[in-house]
């Protein structure tokens, strides 16, 4: 994708790496990673699968895009059980087929890169495929409940001492919204659109109790309550 590579120099400064995704998903896999399998979709440059991978988890990691693919692998530790490639989600039963995991991580607004809400559950379903049984699909999405109901048309533009990320959503006909960005950085500015599915959580109960037989939402990862005011959707979803 296109957008994510002309973005790649200021990635890490414009989404730096989270501590709480990190204990999120440790307290989600029993307040350890230890000899945990790990899978992480839409991996970014990797800074959470290396934070996961410190904890002694075994952990592979895709991402659509190659840059991010390189820059998590030139910054990969060589003592830890990580891998990255570059993968497409739609293809996740296809990927690191030797193993079977305990979690399957897919943050960062990375589900709704997927074109169809038909095409999401097609995904979701191999995901279950990939888990043992018992094992946990961690997702968080952007609230679009919140987006919607409000009316909302951006979100707050991101601001570092070199970089200013605006970011819009010009609604679609089709039911999708346009992610309309401007970063400015010392030397340029990059303007670009990536189309994004609204995924309500109404939408995703429905697909998610096909699969699973506990789910839990939440409006962070802090596990506060989820109300259609968050502004995040997580799911913590057992197989």
């Amino acid at each position: 994708m296109a957008f994510y590579s002309e973005i790649i120099n200021a990635y890490d400064a414009l989404f730096p790496y989270n501590e709480k995704q990190l204990a999120f998903t440790e307290l989600c896999c029993g307040a350890s990673l230890h000899d945990k399998c790990v899978l992480d979709m839409g991996c970014g440059t990797g800074a959470l699968s290396i934070a996961i991978a410190r904890r002694s988890a075994k952990v592979r990691s895709f991402d659509f895009n190659a840059d991010m693919v390189r820059v998590a692998e030139e910054k990969r530790p060589q003592a830890l059980d990580l891998q990255f490639m570059q993968g497409d989600m739609c293809l996740v039963d296809e990927l690191f087929l030797s193993l079977d995991f305990d979690t399957v991580l897919c943050y960062g607004n990375t589900l709704v890169h997927l074109k169809s809400n038909k095409e999401v559950e097609t995904v979701i379903k191999k995901v279950v495929d990939r888990l043992k049984d018992g094992g946990k699909f961690l997702l968080q999405i952007v609230n679009y409940d919140r987006i919607i109901n409000n009316e909302i048309d951006c979100l707050p533009t991101i601001k570092t001492d070199d970089y200013s990320f605006v970011r819009n959503y010009v609604r679609r006909s089709d039911g999708k919204v346009d992610f309309a960005t401007i970063l400015s950085t010392p030397t340029a500015t990059i303007e670009n659109n990536v189309p994004l599915l609204m995924l309500t959580k109404e939408q995703l109960v429905v697909i998610l109790e096909k699969y699973f037989s506990d789910i839990k939402y939440y409006g962070g990862f802090d596990q506060s309550p989820w109300s259609s005011s968050s502004f995040h959707l997580v799911v913590e979803a057992t197989k």
